[in-house]
């Protein structure tokens, strides 16, 4: 089966999207763990897993992050593995700690990643 061609996830007037460099050689549960890992350096965890888009982004996994159940606002993260496709979304509405996380976030995942390339 051959892969879908490389997509791009565009910005909306109400959501940036910033996308994370991956190659989809991980599994959802795999990726899950790396998020994971680096959400909690950042002092994040994840509060809710779901899907976005079934149709679109068929087998993809859907994250929501928090920084405690006492404090507003949520962090969005997706990962479609068959699209090579990952991002980190921040609605505008969100409070400041989510466009700091978020800004902080996809580079982080990209490091992360690129340390498990490495022998």
């Amino acid at each position: 089966m051959s892969r879908p061609s490389r997509s791009r996830v565009k910005n909306t007037d109400k959501t940036k999207n910033h996308e994370v460099a991956v190659t989809g050689d991980l599994s959802v549960d795999e990726m899950e763990a790396v998020l994971d890992e680096v959400a909690s350096e950042l002092g994040l965890r994840i509060s809710h897993i779901t899907t976005l888009g079934r149709k679109r982004y068929p087998g993809n996994r859907h994250w929501h992050l928090t920084q405690d159940p006492a404090t507003t606002g949520c962090l969005d993260v997706t990962y479609w593995p068959s699209g090579s496709l990952m991002w980190v979304s921040i609605r505008n509405s969100e409070p400041a700690w989510v466009h700091d996380a978020g800004q902080l976030l996809g580079p982080a995942l990209e490091a992360q990643l690129a340390s498990r390339l490495r022998p």
